[in-house]
């Protein structure tokens, strides 16, 4: 049935097409192109190049920490290439699992790096919104993918077509509580409010471990409280001033 209802462009069906374009704009955002001075306009695919100095807030790592996105994008393209092979292209896992999620969650994701050229208030709220759109987009995928998966699912379908987007919702959800702390320092609402709001994200990274150690259902999520230690880590070690928080 499933099969029947997929509009196909040869072997492939369309929503195996939109992955791999989805990655390829991934690709472009997370890989540090530098295309030169004379290319300004396309500045936002300096991508994480941006994150440090856009997010400084106390719960900013440090800066390599953001390396993890290389092996976020390194599954997305393991993801890229496994759904298009004869044993995974028609998976449920993949059409109606992931469906056009991921490309919408790379197109929030185009959004919110073109908008780093918006240094006010308004680019300050809209990053917040095209991250919340990236968690939410990538939400869906495992909310579905979670409910397609039974005893039968394969190891190596895990790791190939699912656990990619763990790794990507864990990474876009730290990125997202990142671009609050950023919002809340932009407005100058004084060192008092920002560790307020740094001990409430602190928080939240304990309950979404939490939610996915010990209340995921039969089977507990270890990629995303995994990416959230790392950035913790990263938090804790980092010796880069805070800006006006050590003034």
């Amino acid at each position: 049935f499933l099969q029947s209802t997929m509009i196909s462009v040869g072997p492939f069906s369309l929503f195996n097409i939109l992955n791999v374009v989805a990655f390829l704009i991934s690709w472009a955002l997370n890989s540090e192109v530098d295309l030169g001075p004379e290319h300004e306009f396309w500045n936002f695919l300096n991508g994480m190049r941006e994150l440090g100095r856009r997010y400084e807030s106390i719960v900013t790592p440090a800066g390599t920490t953001f390396l993890i996105a290389h092996f976020v994008l390194l599954f997305q393209g393991i993801f890229a290439v496994a759904q298009l092979l004869p044993n995974y292209r028609n998976s449920p896992l993949v059409q109606e699992g992931v469906s056009f999620w991921f490309l919408v969650s790379i197109i929030g994701q185009l959004f919110w790096c073109m908008n780093f050229g918006l240094e006010n208030w308004f680019g300050a709220i809209m990053s917040v919104v095209y991250l919340g759109a990236v968690v939410f987009a990538n939400s869906r995928i495992l909310i579905k993918q979670s409910a397609l998966t039974d005893e039968s699912q394969l190891p190596e379908e895990y790791w190939l077509l699912r656990f990619p987007f763990s790794l990507h919702t864990g990474w876009i959800m730290t990125l997202f509580v990142m671009s609050i702390n950023g919002f809340v320092r932009f407005l100058e609402l004084g060192n008092f409010v920002q560790l307020i709001f740094g001990f409430l994200s602190l928080i939240f990274y304990v309950l979404i471990s939490w939610k996915m150690l010990l209340a995921n259902g039969e089977k507990a999520n270890y990629a995303i409280p995994s990416i959230i230690a790392w950035v913790v880590l990263g938090i804790v070690f980092d010796a880069e001033p805070k800006g006006e928080m050590d003034d």
